[in-house]
Parts: C-alpha cells; structure tokens; sequence
C-alpha cells in the first residue's frame, strides 16, 4: 500500500476515545453543563451555546466488552453525576456490608481484627465494568452523544502543534500489510478538542505524551491484574463481601495483593494481582492467580465450582508523581489514560467519572469562548487540582514509591504516612520505570534461575492456553501483528541469554512463544500469538528492552468481557 490512500473524514466538535467510565461520564455531564449553561444565559441575555456535535470512539465491537475492573466502586462520584443513579436501575451487584482483610497462610487464612483505612469499603458498590459501561453508554446516547464502537483510534492528527483530532485504523489488511477484498481505509476524524480515555498504556495516549513532553515527575509503575469469575455453591455466598488480602510468608518478599467480592447469580470476582517489578524475569502474574486459589480456604471455597469468564489488565500504581500533564493544545486525558487509578485505596472507577466530568466542565469554557488551547483547557487541571479527587491522591502521593521500596521499608513508612498527611518518611519519593528492575539470570541466585515448575490440575487451576477461552477473545489471524516486536533477532540471542526470554512468563494469554529453529539447532525463534491477546497491556510495559509495543488490532476485535 505505497500509494496515497484516499480517505474519507468528519468534522465533530468534541472527539472522545474509549468508551469506558472516564469518557461516557465526561460526555453525559457534558451535555447537561451546556443545558445548564444556556439556562442561565437565557435569562442574562447572553449568547447560548450551539448544541456540539460529540462522538464517542470504542474499539470493542460492543461498548465495555474491552472493560474489565475488579471492581468495587465508591459511590461519590456516580452520586455527583447522576444523583438518583440507584432509582436508575444502575447495575450493582450488591451494596458492602461486610469488609475484610485477611492474611492468607499455608494452612488457611486469618481475619485481620483491625481493617485498615483503605481497606473499609462498606457502602461501596460491587459492579461488573463491563454492564456499568453499557449502562453509561445508553444515558450519553439519550442525552443527544453518538458513539462508534468497532472503530480503534490509530494515529494522532497534529497540526501546527496542536490536537486536530484522530485517524482510525485501517480495516481488511493482511498479515503482510497488503489490502485484502475487504479493506476499508480509516477515516479522519477532526475535533476542537480530542479527549483520550483508553484506559490503562492507551496507544494514542502514548502518543500525545511522547509528542509533546507530558511526562509526570516519575515514571509511571504498573502491576497486572488476573481476574476470574466462578459460580460457586450457594451455601458458600455472602452477598456483599468484600474481601482484600495477601499470602503470607510471600509478602515478605515482594507485593501482591488478592480480592473477592460476591456477585449476584451466585458468582464470585476473584483477582490477583502482580507488580510489574520484579526483579525475576520469571515472574508470572497467571501462574501467580492460579498458585493463590490452591490455598485450602480458597480451595474449599471453590470446590465444586464453575469457572465462568478469565481476563486481564494492567492497572497504573504510580499515584499523583507518575501523572502526566492532563491537556495541551486541542487535548486531554481522563482517567486510567491520565493515571487516575488510587492505588492505596484500590480505587479507580470513581476517579474516572470525576475527571471525566471536570474536563467536561472545562470543555464548556473552551466551547463558549471557541478557544480550544491550553490557555482555556488548562483549566482542567485547575479544576482537578481543587477536586476531593486531587485530595486523595495528594494523601496517597508516596504509596507507589513506598511500596517500590520494598516491603520492610514499606512497613516502616505506612504509619508516618498515616499520620503526616502521606507525606512519611520523605516526600516526593522518586522512582524507577519498573522494567528496570528486572536482573539478568547471571545475578540471580541458582535456586531462582530456572522457571518454576508447576502442574495445573485442569480443576482448580488451568494453564493460559485454557483460560484465554474463557476471555471470549478472538482476532482475525490474516492481519499483521498488533504486538510490534522491534528487533525479533534480539529475542533469540540477547534476551534468550541474559533474561531467558520473560515475554513466556509475564504475558498472561500465551501470546509470546519461543520456538526451534529447525534450520538453526540451538536457537529459538520468536512466534507471536497475537490471536490470544486480552489486550492487557502487560507486554508493552515490562518487556527489558523495551521493544514491544502493543498497537491497536483491527476494530471490534479483542476480548469479550460480558459480565466482567
């Protein structure tokens, strides 16, 4: 495809990407602040806003199919979006009653009597992301928004130095990058102001960030998170539950964390998750998800039970210095794309909802006064920073750099956290990109340095190959690679040496696979899976060299996360 494509375009005046809890709240809050603006305007006499044309971009072939979430949700910011949310039939699966933190030991589990601040979660709802999503979408679209789903955003559109809007992927490619029958070129989409709400390593966020110097303080740090849904016996459901905890003596070595939370229908969302920090390349958040459930209290728990749905996705730890800047000219970014997540409270959706709507907010400056820079998007950042959701962050600012430190010093901190506003033993802990900390097999000790040999019972744990059919992923195989591997040689001889290839291990779907070459005994050679892929994000993220980046497939394709 040498030749110029000829590509269709439009013109909309606000463009979100994502259609996840950030953008559809920035959207339905929206539409109702200039309703809200042109009331008063009427009676001042002064000049309403036109109506704009808003667009919402999903990449799912379904609105939320890409949305996964522990998820247990404060309920502050959905109350100041939609006062009456509950009266709305919006889709909780139950109100916490009950919040505990258990320490998890070989011959059991024991409650924890005290239950940490950020551990107290009555009242929050228990929701799947996926049905909260759908419910969002219907509201923005009765609201007078339009949202594509099945379209990825693949490229930035920048003129003069300014956010102009987003080209959409191309369709109907083969694996060799040649137009099959079905191509269909992407359109350009233009906007006055564009808004990125990808989630987690969006691609175009990326991009803006790179392209005009966003970076936070410190670079961002991630953990992956490995979720299942089980339908388990009724005899053993508690609605309301909610359970957080860690393995002991394992904690001793490093972070991790668990949860449990009841769903209705008898089901149970049950999540590990790992830093993407280790200093052993062999480090494997799946395998670590499936090593929990053995457990006896977990084992019993799930005995006789059914696995229903597997997924997985990265979540941003970073906290408040890892945040990047959060507009530019003709931009901003919203939620998981902006680092939104608290990771000291493991809470994320409800910072998404807020900074959704405080950049709404700021979208109606930049619409009655057709300015669309940072002069008036900046604004944004003015209104986050005196939001309660700034507010939480500041208290958690050092939770992130703590916890990278280091479990001893972890626990040392915590308290002075506790008791000098977040600051503790020091303030604005730097940190180091997590893929940093990876050692080579030569400084490993020689216990650590072959990978860990592990029987899936096919019952209560399963290898990823099985668990990915649980995720309702499916990618057209004749199409190129939306994993970009840089320089594949590198991976049969440099990588192959000095970390043993890690890409097997930390990726959760089995999409990395290091095979024989047969014309070459002794070496192995790269094979992608990309047709695994559960769009985790984990690759792009903890991969040594830095070389693989995770690009958005063709449209609608991906995992299915119903329920999720």
């Amino acid at each position: 495809m040498s030749e110029p494509i000829e590509r269709e375009s439009m013109e909309v005046d606000v463009l979100y990407v994502g259609a996840g809890p950030a953008t559809l709240a920035s959207a339905i809050h929206l539409m109702k602040q200039i309703e809200a603006f042109n009331r008063v305007a009427e009676i001042a006499g002064k000049a309403p806003i036109e109506p704009p044309s808003v667009l919402v971009l999903e990449k799912a072939a379904e609105v939320g199919d890409h949305c996964l979430s522990g998820g247990v949700m404060n309920p502050k910011a959905m109350r100041e979006l939609i006062p009456d949310f509950e009266e709305q039939g919006f889709p909780s699966e139950y109100v916490c009653n009950y919040a505990g933190f258990w320490l998890f030991h070989p011959k059991g589990k024991l409650n924890i009597p005290v239950v940490p601040p950020n551990f107290q979660k009555k009242g929050y709802h228990v929701v799947s992301l996926n049905k909260v999503a759908k419910w969002m979408a219907e509201r923005a679209e009765a609201g007078g928004v339009d949202i594509y789903p099945g379209f990825a955003g693949d490229q930035l559109l920048v003129d003069s130095g300014r956010v102009v809007g987003v080209r959409t992927g191309d369709m109907g490619v083969d694996k060799n990058g040649n137009p099959k029958n079905t191509f269909a070129p992407g359109m350009d989409i233009f906007a006055k102001v564009t808004v990125l709400g990808e989630g987690v390593r969006g691609s175009l966020t990326k991009q803006l960030i790179e392209t005009f110097d966003l970076q936070g303080r410190n670079p961002q740090s991630f953990e992956t998170g490995v979720k299942e849904i089980w339908r388990i016996d009724p005899k053993k459901h508690q609605p309301g539950r909610v359970v957080h905890g860690m393995s002991f003596p394992k904690i001793l070595g490093g972070f991790h964390g668990m949860w449990l939370y009841d769903m209705q229908d008898d089901l149970i969302s049950y999540g590990f998750v790992t830093p993407l920090d280790s200093k052993n390349p062999h480090s494997d958040p799946h395998l670590e998800a499936q090593r929990f459930k053995t457990n006896p209290w977990m084992r019993d728990l799930l005995e006789g039970a059914e696995l229903v749905k597997y997924g997985a996705k990265v979540i941003p730890t970073g906290g408040l210095y890892s945040q990047p800047k959060l507009y530019t000219d003709g931009a901003m970014i919203v939620g998981d794309s902006a680092s939104m997540c608290n990771a000291q409270n493991l809470a994320g959706i409800h910072m998404a909802i807020k900074t959704g709507m405080l950049a709404a907010e700021t979208i109606v400056d930049a619409l009655a006064q057709q300015d669309f820079t940072s002069k008036t998007l900046g604004g944004y950042a003015e209104r986050y920073g005196d939001s309660w959701a700034y507010q939480e962050h500041y208290q958690a600012r050092n939770f992130g750099p703590s916890a990278e430190r280091g479990f001893f010093f972890f626990m040392l901190n915590e308290p002075l956290r506790m008791i000098t506003g977040g600051r503790g033993i020091k303030d604005n802990l730097s940190m180091e990109p997590g893929h940093q900390h990876m050692m080579s097999l030569a400084e490993l000790p020689k216990n650590e340095r072959e990978k860990e040999e592990f029987e899936f019972d096919g019952v209560l744990t399963f290898d990823k190959e099985h668990l990915v059919g649980f995720s309702g992923t499916a990618h057209e195989a004749d199409q190129p690679h939306h994993l970009v591997v840089a320089d594949t040689d590198l991976c049969s001889t440099t990588c192959a040496e000095e970390f043993g290839n890690p890409c097997e291990s930390f990726c959760p779907a089995a999409v990395y696979e290091m095979v024989p070459d047969a014309s070459n005994p002794g070496r192995k050679n790269l094979f992608i899976h990309h047709e695994n892929c559960v769009h985790c994000k984990t690759c792009d993220i903890a991969d040594p060299y830095q070389i693989i980046t995770w690009t958005p497939p063709e449209g609608g394709e991906g995992p299915n996360y119903e329920g999720m």
